[in-house]
């Protein structure tokens, strides 16, 4: 195989790597996957290994079960392979970290904190799916967490084009909000990045409903543009909602960055390992993060359940 294909055009070589890169999706945290041989191509000679190893970040996917198996993967390579990833998606746990110098207890940030950790971070696509919904928290602060784990990511650098799933639409119409800063969407988004991008830029944010199939027929089903207001329950009641609201099922947020934008991840630049981040006692502290809380539910839940919602969420994202 290796003389035959090296009897072709670099360039033509370069495109053949990424045809086959391009069908690769490395998962982690899954457990273990099942055996393929997807590093052949690089163990033919030391020519085709050297040329289609600076293929292979640009074109293959990752896929993580969280966001521990992103950082435990990604702080375990150099930035260089950091720097030409370009497909990247995750489910979005809060993820804990030591900061108090005490073992019971977690300070829990949100998922775009956990970019601020990968500087040099440079995505086409990145994929985010929703973990405050759909595992059985049925607390009513999720929705508005939702609603500003969304919010963070629109605001960080580390991607071309956002796309955030969340299985349900109670981050925008919910009643519950106990913050009182949600405002209709997409449009306060579509607005924000406008501002940041350039009015004539390109840059978008859109929000696109697939309605719950029961009593519809299929056409009815089909993905299709949602705005909301928010802080609205869904119900069917016209003093309550607009018809749009009335609608229940998977919601997805799609937000590109405009035209000759610089997107790339700044952040932290010393160069630990996720276990070193995460176990030392008092070794790490970031002040301008604001770890995840709910004053509420943190407190109903050690007077009632014998722990907080955060050490909750940090078990949760420890151990998906």
């Amino acid at each position: 195989m290796a003389p035959a294909l090296l009897s072709l055009p670099l360039e033509l070589r370069e495109i053949i790597y990424e045809r086959v890169f391009n069908s690769y999706t490395v998962k982690h945290g899954f457990g273990k996957p099942p055996p393929a041989n997807r590093t052949a191509l690089l163990q033919t000679c030391k020519q085709i290994h050297l040329e289609a190893w600076r293929i292979l970040p640009l074109s293959i996917k990752f896929h993580f079960r969280g966001t521990e198996a992103m950082l435990d993967t990604l702080l375990s390579v150099d930035q260089s392979v950091i720097t030409r990833l370009r497909h990247i998606s995750v489910k979005a746990f809060p993820f804990p970290l030591y900061a108090t110098g005490r073992t019971d207890f977690y300070s829990t940030y949100y998922f775009n904190n956990a970019l601020s950790l990968l500087p040099g971070l440079h995505l086409d696509r990145l994929e985010v799916e929703d973990a405050f919904h759909g595992f059985g928290l049925v607390d009513g602060w999720r929705d508005v967490v939702t609603y500003f784990d969304i919010e963070a990511l629109l605001k960080s650098d580390a991607w071309k084009e956002l796309v955030y799933i969340t299985p349900c639409t109670d981050f925008i119409a919910s009643g519950y909000d106990h913050r009182r800063k949600r405002v209709a969407q997409p449009a306060g988004w579509d607005k924000m990045l406008r501002e940041r991008d350039g009015e004539d830029s390109g840059a978008e944010v859109q929000m696109l409903i697939t309605p719950e199939s029961s009593n519809r027929d299929a056409a009815d089903a089909s993905t299709r543009p949602w705005s909301a207001i928010a802080g609205h329950e869904v119900v069917e009641n016209w003093r309550l909602a607009t018809p749009e609201q009335e609608l229940k099922g998977e919601v997805r947020i799609v937000a590109r960055r405009g035209k000759r934008t610089v997107y790339v991840q700044t952040g932290l630049s010393e160069k630990k390992t996720w276990k070193e981040l995460k176990d030392k006692l008092g070794g790490f502290s970031m002040p301008d993060w604001t770890p995840y809380y709910n004053d509420m539910a943190d407190a109903v839940g050690w007077v009632y359940g014998g722990w907080g919602r955060r050490m909750q969420l940090a078990n949760r994202a420890l151990n998906y």
